[in-house]
């Protein structure tokens, strides 16, 4: 079967890069002459600078606000299931291919390469996942949906079809809510003005424009309207080679993997409510921790698992009024639709990139058609100040023809207790976690934490029972006299100060270092080595006054560096690590560093009345170093009145 799917394969590789080369070079010729002919037209007619703002998404002039960026997104997450969505083939995901770096078309069924005869059987736990995603999106989930063939030809598409949802799809009207991904300051610093020269009323008129359209900006939640989220097939992936003959001519050569055809994902199309750069990367970021959050996808955008194309147009502003957010604006321009991002910053440019390209062309009276055009990164630099441009592949004249069927080879795909062993409602209510809101809701409640601490726990899934862990631990070892309601602080403070530190470290230091494999690409407590109980005992110490803040974390770094299975007690006895508290033995601490010879000349200076408190403060630090730090401060104090006579 291996022998008979490459070849088959391979034929029909051969047939549809002849095919579609030829159609593709037909849109990217045409796409060419109108983008470099638009280009060449705005570079010689628009010599004037544009601004955007990536908080505002307002593209202005030196003396005018002209245009805001109107935004959809298309987010197609791979769902971290073990099988393909059609085929019994394994994914990435599969424990027996763990490695990303599984040989080229290996990971191969007959189906997934269109091996004539061979049909379709879902895999029910993408069914499952895909359920649990539209849930976490707060969608209207059907209990029938169809699969569909969507008609398109490249190479790295097999079946010359995708078998995907378009028109009936899985879930419907949902909605997220997120917060902008990164906002400007909202006070910037006045320019000077030399003495006696005066702002431009078109300058102030601008300003006071900006001003006026940012209150409607501010650093608040936005709501994200879900179209529809659909289940369908991943495509191949291809792979462009470029080098150079011996005539000196260049050589493209293009290679087709087919591990990734087939994989089961789901496409999350939202409604053009978006403004700006800032809010569309605020909305992939969200929609990305929610899909992790429940386990559906791994949210590797470096790894292709989550993909994001923006639908991007500009629509003019007039009288410094703000645009309405759920509606398209009075004349909108065409969307111009740009494929694969994989990063925040990617999208970020993108949209500002495409902001700027679309206001020119406008300005020049050479408003951009719909097309689709793809992202080139490159290194930030004078000639690419955004790290990239976008370049057209393919021109949208007309409304494009998929020439949509329903798949006959694929029944309805109901959702009832057959399906899932229970019904819709009990499935979800059965199999969806804690989302991060109601975490950070109950932990409010239950612990009395600050929104901000409550929010960095909640959004590391993990952390939310490695926190409840180390609460338990801690007021379990406290001795009486602690106060049980400030555990929770205390072990806030060190989680998401002292511990996420390390982990932080943990992540840069193996990012430093590429050729390791599974290099970490988040800040979680899955990367501690230090559990929940024993940063309990740890804080316990802290609180019981055992050991200084200091001390603790050294303890802290050696379990977490070390992977020691000693108890946080037992290290800091190891290595010395005690607060001294015994009067007596603070006592003769005090008597050896007083009388000390060395020190006879600031005795002698506090016992004649001059300095008291500096020498005071010295003999202190002097007790302090001779303990190794590890007197107790406030004991000290009483202690050191015996030998001064104080």
């Amino acid at each position: 079967l291996r022998r008979a799917a490459a070849s088959a394969a391979s034929c029909l590789q051969m047939a549809l890069v002849a095919t579609s080369s030829s159609l593709r070079w037909i849109a990217q010729v045409r796409c060419r002459v109108l983008s470099r002919s638009a280009s060449a037209y705005s570079a010689s007619a628009m010599p004037v600078p544009l601004d955007y703002d990536r908080d505002t998404g307002i593209i202005s002039s030196s003396d005018k606000l002209l245009y805001q960026t109107v935004i959809g997104i298309e987010i197609h997450a791979q769902l971290s299931v073990v099988t393909k969505l059609f085929s019994p083939a394994p994914t990435r995901h599969h424990p027996g291919c763990s490695s990303l770096d599984a040989g080229a078309n290996q990971l191969v069924n007959p189906f997934d390469v269109a091996f004539p005869g061979t049909l379709p059987t879902i895999s029910l736990p993408a069914v499952k996942a895909s359920i649990l995603s539209a849930a976490s999106l707060k969608c209207r989930i059907h209990e029938c949906s169809r699969f569909e063939r969507k008609h398109y030809f490249y190479a790295d598409l097999p079946h010359g079809y995708q078998v995907t949802q378009q028109r009936w799809p899985l879930a419907s009207n949902g909605s997220v809510t997120f917060m902008p991904h990164s906002l400007q300051s909202p006070s910037k610093k006045k320019k000077k003005r030399r003495r006696g020269s005066a702002e431009s009323t078109d300058a102030k008129t601008k300003n006071e424009e900006v001003l006026s359209l940012k209150e409607h900006f501010e650093p608040k939640p936005v709501e994200l309207r879900i179209e529809r989220v659909q289940l369908e097939q991943d495509t191949g992936k291809t792979t462009t080679h470029a080098s150079t003959g011996d005539n000196g001519q260049t050589i493209t050569k293009s290679n087709i993997d087919y591990n990734r055809a087939g994989c089961a994902l789901i496409e999350i199309v939202s409604c053009p409510d978006l403004r700006s750069a800032h809010e569309a990367a605020g909305a992939v970021e969200r929609i990305r921790r929610l899909l992790k959050h429940i386990g559906s996808c791994d949210g590797r955008m470096e790894a292709g698992s989550l993909r994001c194309d923006l639908n991007v147009s500009i629509a003019p502003l007039t009288n410094g009024e703000s645009l309405p957010r759920y509606e398209l604006p009075p004349g909108n321009g065409q969307r111009v639709e740009v494929k694969n991002l994989n990063s925040l910053r990617q999208i970020i440019a993108a949209t500002e990139f495409e902001a700027l390209r679309q206001s020119r062309l406008a300005l020049s009276s050479m408003p951009t058609g719909r097309e689709t055009r793809t992202f080139h990164v490159e290194p930030v630099s004078e000639s690419y100040p955004l790290g990239g441009e976008t370049f057209c592949i393919r021109a949208k004249g007309d409304a494009v023809d998929y020439r949509f069927m329903p798949e006959p080879d694929l029944p309805p795909l109901i959702l009832d207790k057959e399906t899932l062993g229970f019904s819709l409602q009990q499935y979800i209510e059965r199999n969806m976690p804690e989302m991060p809101e109601g975490a950070a809701a109950r932990i409010i409640t239950a612990y009395g934490l600050s929104e901000d601490v409550a929010g960095i726990i909640s959004n590391d899934p993990p952390a939310v029972g490695f926190f409840e862990d180390a609460v338990s631990s801690a007021r379990l070892e406290i001795v009486d006299g602690v106060d049980p309601a400030s555990v929770p602080t205390l072990v806030a403070n060190w989680l998401c100060n002292d511990l996420y530190a390390l982990v932080r470290r943990k992540v840069l230091e193996a990012k430093n270092h590429p050729e390791e494999d599974n290099t970490p690409e988040e800040i979680t407590v899955e990367l501690s080595s230090v559990d929940g109980n024993r940063l309990g005992q740890l804080v316990a110490l802290v609180a019981n006054e055992t050991l200084t803040s200091s001390m603790a974390k050294r303890v802290l770094s050696t379990m977490f560096n070390e992977d020691s299975p000693s108890s946080p007690s037992d290290i800091a006895t190891a290595n010395g690590w005690r607060i001294i508290k015994d009067m007596d033995t603070l006592v003769e601490l005090s008597q050896s560093v007083v009388f000390d010879p060395q020190n006879a000349s600031q005795l002698r200076q506090f016992k004649d009345g001059k300095k008291i408190w500096k020498i005071e403060k010295f003999f202190i630090g002097k007790i302090m170093a001779a303990s190794k730090g590890n007197a107790h401060p406030e004991l000290l104090k009483e202690a050191l009145k015996t030998p001064l006579g104080a």
